[in-house]
């Protein structure tokens, strides 16, 4: 029952945070400076969330830190290129080229940790590769194609979703498994101070305002921005020590990607075509091939 829950947790927590980037985006995300304000902010509320949870900071490291600077900049880049690609394609297929990011990993601990690399990997990255394309080349429901703006923006913002694996997955190998807090609180911190100087050198040179973030919405959005984003993080760590990443993954990546279809149908009113449905439907199984 606990871990049903925390499967349940996880999942959902994600999901809203997806409406929430996606709502932010919609309606408060007038230019870049926006972005980094924004997440400046909500990354701060993470790091009151992560300190109330509790810290050691005598478990934490140089080598850690490190590491958390590569995750605190990996992650401003990677989620500011996720929104730019919810803003010009589907978010369920957003979401699912996003979070293929984390092949990167798995990629990194064959080439420098000589992890096995059986076959059914290989038919993995094939089979996802197989859906980006299809997904870039057009969709004969429509007669279109996905926009070059969204086949950049997702393809940056998966490299950084990769990289912020990576950082994880180096991390975890050195690290005790009781420090993850720190490192997400330390992660969190440093991306704050860094979206915070890159916003407010935005908002100079361009004599920005933010005045539009003043509305209520906003402040909604901000919120549910944070609490679902440290809550399903520290969800995800609890589940990583309930079961095996091989379940965890596939369960929670599919599941994330099927609620971000019914989400983005639901809330936002888009369109979901067929190409999109085979598309998605090769990115699950190509999730599971590649967790087994």
């Amino acid at each position: 029952m606990q871990i049903f829950l925390m499967f349940a947790a996880s999942i959902g927590l994600f999901t809203f945070q997806t409406i929430c980037f996606k709502h932010f985006n919609r309606h408060y995300m007038k230019k870049a400076a926006d972005y980094f304000i924004f997440t400046a902010l909500y990354c701060v509320l993470m790091c009151i969330f992560y300190a109330v949870i509790g810290l050691d900071s005598q478990q934490f490291t140089p080598r850690a830190a490190a590491l958390a600077s590569v995750f605190a900049a990996s992650f401003i880049f990677a989620m500011f290129c996720y929104m730019r690609a919810m803003e010009n394609g589907p978010l369920g297929l957003s979401f699912l080229f996003f979070s293929a990011g984390l092949l990167l990993p798995i990629i990194f601990g064959i080439v420098f940790y000589n992890e096995p690399a059986p076959l059914h990997k290989a038919v993995g990255l094939l089979l996802m590769f197989t859906a980006f394309y299809m997904s870039a080349k057009g969709d004969s429901d429509s007669g279109g194609q996905m926009s070059r703006k969204w086949v950049v923006y997702i393809l940056l913002g998966a490299l950084g979703n990769g990289v912020i694996g990576v950082a994880q997955k180096l991390y975890r190998i050195t690290a005790p498994q009781e420090a993850v807090v720190e490192f997400l609180f330390i992660a969190f911190g440093m991306a704050a101070v860094m979206a915070a100087v890159i916003g407010a050198a935005l908002l100079y040179k361009n004599k920005g305002s933010v005045a539009h973030m003043r509305a209520p919405g906003f402040a909604l959005a901000l919120t549910g921005a944070a609490v679902t984003t440290a809550g399903g993080n520290y969800a995800a760590i609890l589940l990583s020590l309930m079961v095996s990443a091989l379940v965890q993954y596939p369960v929670v990546s599919g599941a994330l990607v099927i609620t971000s279809i019914l989400s983005s149908r639901i809330v936002f009113k888009e369109t979901i075509t067929k190409r999109h449905l085979i598309v998605i439907g090769t990115g699950l199984i190509a999730i599971v091939v590649l967790s087994l």
